[in-house]
């Protein structure tokens, strides 16, 4: 294998406290597996919580692992009061360490040193990952007003409209094709029907009344026809913003499903609970709702950015406080307070927008993600049970 970093020189195994490691001569870094680094550190924890990051929490794209030859995941944690940022690919299990990052693992402790109880340890190890979280927060972030305000100048235009900005949203490793092709159907389907919608919409748009028209394929193709130009770039301003980190999380053929899930239980509860059976229903935003109570769920600690519009703005210019952010998953609770009240308010005038569909794709997304996380969590089990298994010795 070849160092990830100088790309060329070759990496050499050698011992480091009689554990196998990787040694580049040249820029001096290392390589160690996973169960390598289990064994070798004295605190167990972090190397767990290591691994959950790269593979379900919060990382960025590293360099390239120099085995699958795939981007590794870059994990920033706590260690001994400081951070340390370190590369994993979790497909390998294979770590790699900067110069001198190495060292700086606890070494297991012998067991008469251990005088706190287990607990106490813990709670110190929590009030200092903490104090270490803020401390950074406070150094690489600057003040609220700075954290607030978007890292890209494009990000001022939707949000001049009342949109909200993402911000600190994960890396995208995979490419998201899935969220890309539904965007390029959505405009496909309304440059063609534009000269013609009202009567395209009338045609192969979803009628709760007559669901069976078409052999049932308006449940389809009402997905991807839209009322108007402005109806179209809202829908796919919240399909791109939220669709790739989704994609991205459940993979291809996972997104797949809960994009046709969620459509389809948009649809439902909007034939079961919507008091207007003879209006075509027509947009994608049943099955964007869905993905973004998915979003939601998975990332519920990215957070969205709102412009404020001052009265003063004078006043706000002085301040330099133009925006404020709210963590996903409480923007998303606010969301869904409006669309249920908006909902009722709908059945009781008969307005537009078919808030009940929001609803519908929302249950879905948000049943299709816990499932997923569930899931997660019995893998990441497994895989610390063999681990487990792998440290006892072996007779």
């Amino acid at each position: 294998m070849n160092c990830p970093i100088c790309n060329q020189d070759e990496l050499t195994e050698e011992f480091y406290e009689k554990k196998i490691n990787f040694h580049c001569p040249n820029c001096r870094g290392r390589l160690m597996t996973v169960p390598g680094l289990r064994s070798l550190s004295g605190d167990r924890k972090f190397v767990d919580m290591l691994w959950q990051t790269a593979k379900y929490g919060y990382s960025e794209t590293g360099i390239v692992c120099p085995s699958c030859k795939k981007n590794m995941r870059k994990v920033t944690l706590p260690l001994c009061g400081a951070g340390i940022e370190l590369d994993l690919c979790c497909s390998c299990q294979l770590i790699w360490f900067d110069p001198s990052e190495l060292e700086r693992i606890p070494l297991p402790t012998p067991e008469k040193q251990k005088e706190l109880p287990e607990k106490v340890r813990e709670l110190l190890a929590l009030r200092q990952a903490e104090a270490e979280e803020d401390r950074l927060n406070t150094e690489l972030k600057g003040s609220p007003a700075d954290r607030d305000a978007p890292d890209g100048i494009w990000k001022y235009i939707p949000a001049l409209l009342g949109m909200p900005v993402e911000e600190n949203a994960p890396a995208v490793v995979r490419k998201p094709v899935i969220t890309w092709s539904l965007v390029v159907l959505c405009l496909a389907v309304f440059a063609l029907t534009f000269s013609n919608l009202s009567e395209v919409i009338k045609d192969w748009g979803f009628i709760p009344a007559q669901w069976e028209r078409h052999s049932g394929l308006t449940m389809i193709t009402s997905m991807f026809l839209h009322g108007g130009i402005i109806h179209l770039l809202g829908n796919l301003y919240f399909l791109v913003m939220f669709g790739d980190n989704v994609e991205d999380e459940f993979g291809h053929v996972k997104y797949i499903l809960l994009v046709i899930s969620s459509g389809l239980c948009a649809l439902a509860l909007h034939t079961f609970f919507d008091p207007r059976p003879e209006i075509p229903c027509v947009g994608a935003s049943g099955f964007i709702s869905g993905i973004i109570a998915s979003y939601a769920i998975c990332f519920p600690k990215a957070r969205l950015s709102f412009m404020i519009f001052p009265r003063n703005f004078i006043m706000s210019l002085m301040m330099g406080r133009f925006w404020f952010a709210i963590p996903a998953w409480a923007a998303f609770g606010l969301w869904i307070i409006f669309q249920i009240v908006m909902a009722k308010g709908t059945q009781a005038s008969g307005g537009g927008v078919a808030y009940m569909a929001h609803i519908g794709g929302v249950l879905a997304g948000i049943m299709f993600a816990v499932y997923y996380r569930i899931s997660q969590k019995k893998e990441y089990d497994d895989w610390a049970r063999r681990l487990e298994d792998f440290d006892k010795p072996h007779h």
